[in-house]
């Protein structure tokens, strides 16, 4: 007769059983749903950016041969400081997106609409902005460059790989080097495009391109350390482990050796080197570093333009409304007056009906605030403000000192641009022009802006078709110092309709130690290697980094 224990002890090795059974005969249902696919496509696309940041964008398509992708695709990014921008997938879906960078594997996750079951595919494109990629060239002196694996699948062939690159404006076939030899070259916007395509690439097969050009075109790049420098940023963190020990090793000897003795000491002092000032900034950047606010930066960047004769001012109220001249239509500006990068951001942000866009107001805001971050790395901030504040001083002086009215108001319309950065200009104009006339030349349309709109009763109004107007009059030395001061007030105030909206655009500048990239300046392209009928003229470059592999969910 089976007792109560040996009943519970059969129950308990049934159970154990069952248990065991179930998941040996589920292991073949969990191995069914292991996802196999290929990937149709692969076209990458990258710009290279004026302020040496790259816009990166993919556009892939993927079939799925086993299994299901039931949420997402991952998509690998060259280094860990980027920042994502828009995903869209063929139906024009908007696609959310996520960074999902773990330790050294720097991934977005794009979040598909639907699943995908077998048999069907599924297209869409990202596209990142990302900073550190181009860098010192090493071989070539005076010539940066960047490397660039495209993003590989660890479990997938590729059967169709295009990369391509759109280079800064000005790089030639005849100054640019690049590893392997493109494939073809074309045009976009003036600007040089290299291209490189492969076919049937294996799981976890790479492929890397290279390029290299004159420093001269980019204004921020990585530079490669040299002297205290490298030993403090390269040396000491690669060798920290043998110099800890060979450091803990003399200690002790020295301990050994002078047992016994006490010695006075000295308290440890250290110290170390910067780079120093950093020269070269614009007014424009200047601005930024001295702390202007926004709507002053912007009305800095539009005195510029007119000063370039670039653009001219339509309306004044309730908002500027801007003509831009035909030859600086392209954006580029001529070879007399080549548009800085942040003028070309501004022109960007014109509307058809010639009125500012509050975000794009704020994204030229933001990429004058890390180009100028970007420059100041490795020097002494506050020597480099000291230093911008003599300049500006300096500049005062020149106009103060000057002998006659004709040579105070050329050196003023000379210095304008460093003369608006004295938080004193109001005072400074009028006490300066006081008792003296102005005498404006005709090719100085900042003044003509300034007086046309700002004048109750304009007794000369110079046209933007006029190349060359006649002599105007002079200006009473009180009445011009008022016009200019009303014009930059007013002009900073009516920058754009929604001033709430323009600064609330503006995000926050993060820490030195946490700079992330700026917005991609290009999003969905018309081309973009996103057709058959492109692939004449795809092409890309090479990055700083391998991109991490993708993969799906």
């Amino acid at each position: 007769m089976v007792n109560k224990k040996t009943l519970t002890h059969l129950l308990l090795i049934f159970t154990m059983l069952s248990l065991l059974s179930v998941s040996f005969f589920n292991t073949p249902t969990v191995q069914a749903q292991q996802i196999t696919y290929h990937v149709d496509h692969e076209w990458t696309k990258i710009w290279i950016n004026e302020d040496g940041t790259i816009d990166l964008f993919y556009d892939i398509k993927i079939t799925v041969e086993r299994g299901t992708i039931t949420s997402s695709v991952y998509v690998g990014q060259p280094v860990h400081d980027f920042t994502i921008g828009e995903a869209w997938d063929e139906r024009g879906n908007s696609l959310q997106t996520k960074d999902v960078s773990s330790g050294k594997e720097y991934r977005v996750e794009v979040y598909l609409k639907s699943p995908v079951n077998v048999g069907e595919s599924v297209r869409f494109n990202l596209t990142t902005n990302v900073r550190g990629m181009i860098i010192e060239d090493k071989i070539n002196p005076r010539y940066v460059g960047m490397q660039f694996t495209p993003c590989w699948w660890e479990d997938a062939k590729v059967n169709e790989l295009r990369v391509l690159i759109v280079l800064p404006t000005g790089v030639t076939k005849g100054n640019v080097k690049c590893t392997p030899n493109w494939d073809n070259d074309a045009a976009e916007d003036n600007k040089l495009v290299l291209y490189w395509e492969r076919f049937n690439l294996q799981p976890n097969q790479k492929f890397e391109v290279g390029v290299s050009f004159p420093q001269n075109y980019v204004t921020n790049y990585v530079r490669r350390p040299k002297g205290l420098e490298w030993f403090l940023t390269v040396f000491l963190p690669e060798n920290w482990p043998i110099l800890t020990f060979l450091t803990l090793f003399i200690g002790v000897f020295a301990v050994v050796i002078y047992e016994g003795r006490k010695r006075g000491y000295v308290k440890p002092l250290l110290s170390m080197e910067t780079l120093g000032i950093r020269r070269g900034l614009t007014a424009v950047e200047a601005s930024q570093l001295l702390g202007l606010p926004p709507t002053k930066i912007v009305t800095e960047i539009l005195y510029s333009l007119l000063m370039k004769r670039a653009v001219w001012v339509t309306a004044t109220t309730p908002a500027l409304k801007l003509q831009v001249m035909e030859q600086f239509q392209d954006k580029t500006g001529t070879p007399e007056a080549p548009l800085r990068y942040y003028e070309r951001s501004f022109l960007r942000a014109l509307r058809e009906d010639g009125t500012l866009s509050e975000e794009k107001l704020a994204e030229t805001i933001m990429l004058v605030r890390d180009s100028v971050e970007g420059k100041l790395r490795g020097y002494c901030r506050q020597d480099t403000i000291e230093y911008y504040r003599s300049i500006v001083a300096k500049a005062w002086e020149q106009v103060e000192q000057a002998g006659t009215s004709e040579l105070a108001s050329k050196v003023y319309d000379e210095n304008l641009l460093w003369l608006i950065l004295d938080n004193n200009f109001q005072s400074r104009t009028q006490t300066t022009f006081r008792d003296r006339t102005f005498e404006p030349e005709p090719s100085w349309w900042w003044y003509w802006y300034t007086y046309t709109h700002y004048h109750p009763h304009p007794t000369y109004t110079p046209s933007p078709t006029t190349t060359q107007p006649t002599k105007p009059p002079t200006i009473p030395g009180a009445e011009f110092a008022n016009n200019v001061v009303t014009a930059i007030e007013k002009t900073a105030n009516n920058i754009v309709l929604n001033v709430e909206k323009f600064a609330n655009s503006i995000i926050p500048s993060p820490p030195p130690s946490a700079q992330t990239s700026r917005t991609p300046a290009h999003h969905r392209s018309s081309c973009a290697c996103a057709c058959a009928s492109c692939a004449c003229v795809c092409a890309c470059v090479s990055c700083a980094c391998a991109c991490a592999s993708g993969g799906v969910r």
